[in-house]
């Protein structure tokens, strides 16, 4: 990639900006402020994954892009697994690269309630607009395949609504592999998109420099210290001063930062994710879940708190679903021709915290869902057992150990009305939001309306720890928009900044 550079000794950089994370946050960042014609460094603490060398194999896919290879969970009862990008490009390089906007009723009360200036849908549509250009969110043509089949008749089949999918692609090829990073270069990830135009004017990208400290002085950001690995391996010591600094990390590891800095106010306090619960379908006939795409229809009737979807299927991907209970599920694998993976997923009112921890690189990540929330999961599921019934599933095995399936849609019903076990139920996320909450609320929100650190003038966070709460739909629009405002935001302050210094000179 054009713009990458292997460190052989002690770097002493400058810049204009400087990027920390590489992903829908920080690439969108990058491409603001290139095109003003700033010189920008980013850093980002993974490595490159081409396409051309992406791997079919899950175990080497996952170690090559996924954060602690996949093995990543917040603490609580019970744990909840959870997803990070770890390479440049960050998260879009392993989601599904669904595209979708946050529900304006949901925009206009976190304005309200955080008391965020200019957030009202119609003024962030500008920015939406251009996320969805960058990465070409469109329907994918052509016969999708029998799992979005499945998905889409059980959901009309109950009269609920049923909604096609846009995703960023350009010629997808239904290789099935999002999550492995696309091996044709059809996802339309950051990689292909903004940081190939960002690095075309002039940006330069340190890929495996993990970012140590911001040197905050006087109010102001100075300098930022990481340590990158030369072609060796060897530690490299990398400093880097730049007039504007922006983290975008992700909401796990931006708060982690902010806050061995020194900076703790309202940061990492909030964390907000997508609880999710995947069932297994099992049908009488092939389904070939590994030949297709993944579902691309979801059921929305019931959006924004809840919404029903499907995942994508692999042999592989399907064992490890399977290893949760493999005592009494491990026979299904089998039979992997004739089932596929499905999932629902809450907004909860349930809240976690992150916390860097000294000498260990990964944060204590906690989260406690809410008793509300055990019962929003039992009516997703319930109703996620609805639809693969009435698409003709023979057996639904809900993620839930020791659980023995349901066989009927009369069955389905068991946890409508009651908490699921907490001890026995697996959940998981891949979406994480809301550790740096915008908003002149100085009560409840970390940054200001436009993502500037309180109490330091330069220093900006843009990435999903700006939104408020979890909005019910794939993020990476709403990070991208958030981030293409903050960095217009931060262009504006800093040229206000130098003009009173002038002024005053």
């Amino acid at each position: 990639m054009k713009g990458r550079f292997r460190l052989k000794s002690e770097l002493q950089l400058e810049a204009d900006a400087v990027i920390i994370g590489s992903g829908a946050g920080g690439a969108s960042v990058a491409d603001v402020l290139t095109a003003a014609g700033l010189y920008v460094i980013m850093l980002e603490e993974g490595g490159p994954v081409p396409s051309s060398s992406a791997s079919p194999v899950a175990s080497e896919a996952f170690a090559a892009a996924w954060r602690g290879g996949g093995l990543t969970a917040a603490i609580g009862r019970p744990p909840i697994a959870y997803a990070e990008g770890r390479c440049v490009g960050g998260g879009t390089e392993i989601n599904s690269a669904i595209a979708q906007r946050a529900d304006s009723d949901l925009l206009d009360q976190w304005r309200k309630l955080y008391k965020i200036e200019n957030f009202t849908p119609d003024e962030l549509s500008q920015y939406y607009h251009r996320a969805e250009t960058t990465v070409n969110a469109s329907l994918t043509p052509g016969p999708l395949g029998r799992p979005t089949d499945i998905l889409r008749l059980g959901g009309e089949a109950l009269g609920w609504k049923v909604s096609e999918l846009k995703r960023g692609q350009r010629g997808c090829k239904g290789a099935n592999r999002c999550s492995f990073i696309c091996p044709n270069g059809a996802k339309q990830s950051m990689t292909v998109t903004l940081l190939l135009k960002s690095m075309d004017r002039g940006m330069r990208l340190f890929a495996r420099t993990r970012v140590d400290k911001i040197l905050i002085e006087k109010g102001r950001a100075t300098a930022v210290v990481a340590q990158s690995r030369d072609a060796g391996g060897q530690s490299v010591h990398v400093r880097v001063k730049a007039g504007l600094v922006f983290v975008c990390a992700g909401a796990i590891h931006t708060p982690a930062l902010l806050r061995r800095c020194g900076l703790r106010k309202r940061i990492g306090d909030t964390l907000r994710i997508h609880p999710t619960i995947r069932a297994t379908a099992l049908f009488d006939e092939p389904v070939d879940a590994h030949q297709s795409r993944l579902p691309l229809t979801a059921v929305t009737e019931f959006m924004p708190e809840q919404r029903i979807g499907g995942s994508v299927f692999t042999p592989a991907v399907f064992g490890l679903s399977l290893a949760e209970d493999w005592t009494n599920r491990g026979e299904l694998m089998q039979a992997w021709r004739f089932c596929s993976s499905y999932y629902g997923m809450i907004r909860p009112r349930g809240v976690g915290s992150v916390r860097p921890l000294p000498g260990i690189d990964e944060p204590l990540v906690s989260f406690k869902l809410a008793p509300e929330d055990w019962i929003a999961l039992g009516q997703v599921l319930t109703r996620l057992g609805r639809v693969m019934f009435a698409a003709g599933a023979r057996k639904v095995f809900p993620s839930i150990s020791g659980h023995e399936g349901w066989t009927s849609p009369d069955e389905v019903d068991e946890f409508w009305n009651k908490p699921l076990p907490k001890k026995a139920t697996n959940l998981m996320t891949i979406h994480l939001f809301s550790t740096c909450p915008p908003g002149e609320h100085r009560d409840a929100c970390a940054v200001d309306s436009y993502g500037r650190v309180r109490g330091v003038e330069n220093l900006f966070v843009a990435d999903g720890s700006l939104i408020p709460e979890a909005p019910g739909v794939n993020p990476q629009m709403t990070i991208m928009a958030l981030a293409f405002r903050v960095a217009e935001a931060a262009l504006s302050h800093s040229a206000q900044v130098r003009a009173r210094s002038a002024a005053r000179e």
